[in-house]
């Protein structure tokens, strides 16, 4: 009956496929994702943890429900030198694979593609204390149920894509490389818990993702949505931690949100995050060397990506995110940066020729002028601290040039500041304003071409401030006043109820504002804790701003 009834919903499921065709086809099926953990009963360790003359190697351990991807994570921060072997549904076993230390340092591994395991064993040099497996599913193979769902929905999707034609691969304009955005990949599975943060590119690391190097090219997108749930729901970060992907086929895809031509800042090489954009190479490459595909991809993307940010693909190059002068090659690789193997020995040693193929690819994206912004919300009446860097149509940096700073107006843009390149092409400026603005730069080469940059749109939030008193009787006035700058006309008072442990919003008040200030009169007759805050809401000119929260108890009288 079962049987029966699956067969009738792929019968249903084909149908309603013929009549969406041009729905179905535009993206590509994605299987649901799930996430679970399990808890693991190894020996005690003796103190921080156990150091055994020989490794510890566990029993054969069964996974509550089929896995992608595993990771472990434990209380201590000692290392714990782990390798795994995972178990296929058919009883055939991996090769040991190194697990690999967290990239954000200790208390955990880096994650490993599994492909459908079900069960696996661990080699551990150290048993760390509290040891938990997170598995990532990203192939809709977890349970029966789930795997009778996907093949359905697998099948409708693939008889649409037949009726409609293969669509092809998206090629993003201009000289940008071929690259597999994140909505390919179902990151929409992986929402980021915050907006993204921009810092500058300045160099770029080669990373691995430690993972299997047997893969199909239908696998790489499960991977890249896999690593993402891991790197979200057990590491505890935002998104996915590298910029970049790329697979052994020479697929690129498209990692952090916030933007492929953005300087967003990543997770993928601690300290040096806010100067450097992160590429990850899918696979484990300690004694195996990555594909040339792979390599001239990964040449590709970082002659774009530094090219784009107006910085040299070789060479040297010191950065100082942390106050302390480093000097890297700018391409370098993961170990360079940071106590770790990451990107293998043997990709480590492949290095060379990314950075050879990148020279050569990097006139063809030419040079340009780029303009960034320290913050892009600004609290009023903070500056905007900008910079940029200038390159010739060689991609060679261009000093002692001429830098206008335009703002936008209602008739176009004028200039509001200048500033002049050092040697090495680099400018900066500082912009003081109360209002939100549209920015950009412009420069005349020396060879008479004019370059503009790409616009920015810097916030600015204007700054509230608010004064309550801390105890007031029920039913009694008090009064909360506060300023605003700069001058805004209308503000407005959000009030909150402390009921049964929870703060609920009880009120939202039209503020008038005269002369920057402000004062209402409140009268409140319930006797509980109460917390508010003035906001202004966004508008055209300024961004959303909001005083700091304060709390009014009102007692009894």
């Amino acid at each position: 009956m079962r049987r029966l009834s699956l067969a009738f919903a792929a019968a249903v499921l084909l149908v309603l496929a013929w009549i969406a065709v041009p729905a179905l086809s535009a993206a590509p099926f994605v299987p649901r994702a799930v996430d679970f953990e399990q808890a693991l009963d190894l020996p005690a360790p003796a103190g921080a943890a156990r150091k055994a003359a020989k490794p510890y190697v566990s029993p054969v351990i069964r996974a509550p429900k089929r896995f992608d991807l595993i990771g472990l994570k434990w209380r201590s921060p000692a290392p714990a030198g782990a390798r795994i072997r995972v178990r296929d549904p058919d009883g055939r076993w991996s090769r040991w694979t190194a697990m690999g230390d967290q990239h954000g340092g200790g208390g955990g591994t880096e994650p490993v593609w599994a492909g459908g395991a079900d069960a696996y064993q661990l080699r551990l040099k150290r048993v760390p204390r509290g040891p938990r497996a997170h598995f990532v599913n990203t192939t809709g193979t977890a349970s029966a149920a789930d795997r009778a769902k996907t093949a359905v929905r697998r099948a409708a999707h693939g008889v649409a894509v037949a009726l409609a034609g293969a669509p092809a691969r998206a090629q993003a304009a201009g000289a940008t490389p071929a690259i597999v955005g994140r909505a390919a990949w179902g990151a929409d599975q992986c929402p980021p818990r915050s907006d993204p943060g921009y810092g500058e590119v300045q160099m770029g690391f080669v990373h691995h993702t430690v993972s299997a190097n047997s893969y199909s090219p239908e696998d790489s997108a499960a991977m890249v949505l896999a690593i993402c749930r891991f790197h979200r729901n057990s590491n505890g970060w935002s998104d996915i931690g590298y910029n970049f992907l790329v697979d052994r086929y020479g697929r690129i895809f498209e990692g952090r949100a916030g933007g492929i031509e953005e300087p967003v800042i990543g997770a993928q090489t601690q300290g040096y995050n806010t100067v450097s954009t992160g590429i990850a190479n899918i696979g484990t490459f300690s004694s195996v060397a990555q594909t040339a595909q792979a390599v001239h991809a990964t040449a590709e993307l970082l002659a774009w990506k530094l090219s784009l940010h107006a910085v040299p693909v070789s060479g040297p190059v010191t950065v100082s995110p942390a106050g302390r002068p480093v000097t890297f090659q700018r391409i370098s690789g993961h170990r360079d940066a940071n106590t770790t193997a990451c990107p293998g020995d043997v990709l480590y040693g492949q290095l060379g020729e990314i950075r050879a193929q990148a020279a050569a690819l990097a006139p063809q994206y030419r040079g340009g002028l780029t303009l960034q912004a320290a913050d892009r919300t600004l609290r009023y009446p903070q500056a905007a601290q900008l910079r940029g860097r200038l390159n010739g149509a060689n991609g060679a940096a261009l000093g002692a040039t001429a830098i206008s700073l335009q703002l936008a107006g209602p008739s176009g843009f004028f200039t509001s500041r200048h500033s002049t390149t050092s040697a090495d092409g680099a400018w900066s400026a500082v912009l003081p304003t109360s209002y939100s603005r549209t920015l950009r730069a412009v420069a005349r080469r020396p060879d008479g071409s004019v370059v503009t940059s790409k616009q920015l749109r810097v916030g600015v939030a204007p700054r509230i401030a608010v004064r309550a008193p801390r105890r007031a009787g029920a039913g009694r006035r008090f009064t909360v006043s506060g300023s605003v700058g700069p001058r805004r006309a209308r503000l407005t008072l959000e009030l909150q109820r402390k009921s049964k442990g929870r703060l609920r919003t009880v009120a939202r008040l039209r503020v008038k504002v005269r002369s920057g200030r402000y004062r209402v009169r409140l009268r409140l007759r319930r006797a509980a804790l109460h917390r508010l805050r003035v906001v202004f809401k966004a508008d055209a000119r300024n961004s959303f701003g909001s005083s700091a929260r304060v709390y009014v108890r009102v007692l009894r009288r």
